[in-house]
């Protein structure tokens, strides 16, 4: 669609400051979403955290790059980006799709550069091999469907929605995801050595409290869960909660660990 676009990066920072000590946060929107979904992150946490969004082509400030439609491609070009950043503590935050990302994500650094997050947020997403029960192939269906899906999930602003000229902007990168999704195949892998956070919205119609305590068969480390107001979208409507959820496990934990690396390397 737009091949002659020059490629932006993937990972926007959000924070205005970056004090010593402090802890990058990467954070992976869900299907169809960009930065922009975490616009407000970095005001609302502590500044020991160095909020990051991930910044997938085709939305947003990169509307005119095509889409990409494959995790493997996705895992290309994010992950070297990551690893610009892996010589200071970091973790990794992810919202359905972007849940699935970001388990890869920690995969490909473990397995492939031997590298760990300080911890993982996997929010509003089945254990992955659970991820597709149930679930309709989105990316193939009519625009007019499409578009009341969208509806039906209650993360998309009725405007914007009703909006011809934008939907036919967005539809695109949603499509994308929606193909992604459905070629997604879990494969078993070492569990992460990182703590793993589970987060899932308490009126969420597509991940229960029973698909959330699946992810206890995929990780054998510390494992904790924690369920917010809110449908599949809780994380702008729980906002707060589960930004201070967050914090708590990022900032004392963290700084301890890192006291303890700099002790280890005197």
């Amino acid at each position: 669609m737009h091949g002659n676009a020059p490629t932006r990066p993937w990972i926007h920072r959000l924070s205005k400051t970056n004090p010593p000590g402090s802890i990058r946060l990467f954070c992976f929107p869900y299907a169809g979403g960009g930065a922009s979904t975490f616009r407000g992150w970095a005001e609302l946490l502590p500044d020991e955290i160095d909020v990051h969004a991930i910044q997938p082509p085709g939305r947003e400030d990169r509307l005119f790059e095509d889409p990409v439609d494959t995790l493997q491609a996705t895992l290309d070009a994010v992950v070297p980006e990551l690893l610009e950043y892996s010589k200071e503590p970091f973790a990794l935050f992810g919202h359905s799709l972007g849940a699935i990302v970001c388990w890869e994500a920690a995969r490909v650094l473990r397995e492939e550069h031997n590298l760990e997050p300080a911890r993982v947020f996997l929010s509003g997403c089945r254990a992955l091999p659970a991820v597709h029960d149930g679930r309709r192939d989105l990316h193939t269906l009519p625009e007019a469907e499409l578009i009341e899906e969208l509806r039906l999930m209650n993360g998309t602003p009725e405007e914007i929605l009703r909006n011809a000229d934008f939907m036919r902007m967005l539809l695109p990168a949603v499509r994308a995801d929606y193909a992604m999704l459905s070629r997604y195949s879990f494969l078993p892998c070492k569990p992460p050595g990182a703590p793993v956070t589970v987060f899932g919205g308490a009126s969420d119609p597509g991940v229960g409290m029973n698909h959330l305590q699946q992810w206890s068969e995929l990780i054998e480390g510390e494992l904790d869960s924690v369920v917010l107001p809110g449908d599949h979208f809780f994380l702008h409507a729980s906002r707060e909660p589960l930004l201070a959820e967050m914090a708590k496990r990022l900032v004392g934990p963290v700084q301890a660990s890192g006291r303890e690396s700099s002790l280890g390397s005197l």
